[in-house]
């Protein structure tokens, strides 16, 4: 990675760690703001696309990884889905303003000639040959 890049980096960083909402989505992953920050920022600056990768249970544990149990990651969920109800929220959208629509009387669609209708037929059948 050059030297510009790395600057972009460092100072997207620096602004999205400033930013008050930060600590709280940080907090939510369970990372560290800094570290969130410049996930955020090498993202955004390279372009990259963070990887998903599925690996099987016995990898995970070959690796030092403490895998779950079928029955463990269900009372997470359940634990999970017991909050969110408790507080009232369906979403972190929830905070965003709503947009106020107005209902519009439908407009009848008008009637199309039958002889428009005929052409437009016959020129999709010449060119679909």
């Amino acid at each position: 990675m050059n030297a510009d890049t790395q600057q972009q980096i460092e100072t997207l960083r620096a602004r999205v760690a400033a930013d008050p909402r930060t600590k709280a989505i940080a907090k939510n992953l369970n990372i560290s703001v800094q570290d969130y920050a410049g996930l955020v920022a090498h993202f955004k600056v390279t372009g990259e696309e963070p990887q998903f990768m599925v690996a099987s249970d016995e990898v995970l544990r070959q690796h030092g990884v403490q895998v779950p149990s079928a029955k463990q990651v269900e009372g997470f969920l359940r634990a999970e889905k017991t909050v969110i109800e408790k507080s009232g929220r369906t979403s972190s959208f929830d905070d965003l303003p709503r947009v106020q629509v107005r209902e519009q009387a439908a407009t009848p669609a008008t009637p199309v000639d039958p002889s428009l209708n005929d052409a437009l037929k016959r020129s999709m059948k010449r060119n679909l040959r």
